[in-house]
């Protein structure tokens, strides 16, 4: 199990995904269920509370925010802010190659 709780938190979901691939990320199985879930469902966290999140992973609230700090964020807060940048530049890319095209 290596996490990132003394080092700096991923920029971006990007970075996140190449730590994860490059095994410098392993989980333990709660917080793993975690990860999947809110790389495949980004808005779970952009949007959801600790315990919506925990819910729809069927984890406690606590393991949502182990999570946050097995990251390197202070908070699940700070957390929730990665996913909703993610998604705020996954609209602006969109935004604007629909009106590329238009």
């Amino acid at each position: 199990m290596r996490g990132l709780n003394e080092g700096a938190p991923p920029s971006s979901l990007s970075e996140l995904n190449s730590m994860i691939a490059s095994r410098q990320l392993e989980f333990p199985d709660q917080l793993e269920r975690v990860v999947r879930c809110a790389l495949v469902t980004p808005e779970l966290i952009a949007f959801g509370s600790c315990n919506s999140v925990a819910l729809a992973c069927s984890v406690s609230p606590t393991t949502v925010v182990r999570l946050a700090g097995f990251l390197g964020f202070e908070n699940f807060r700070d957390l929730r802010a990665l996913f909703r940048e993610h998604l705020r530049r996954r609209a602006a890319r969109a935004s604007a190659s629909g009106s590329a095209t238009g």
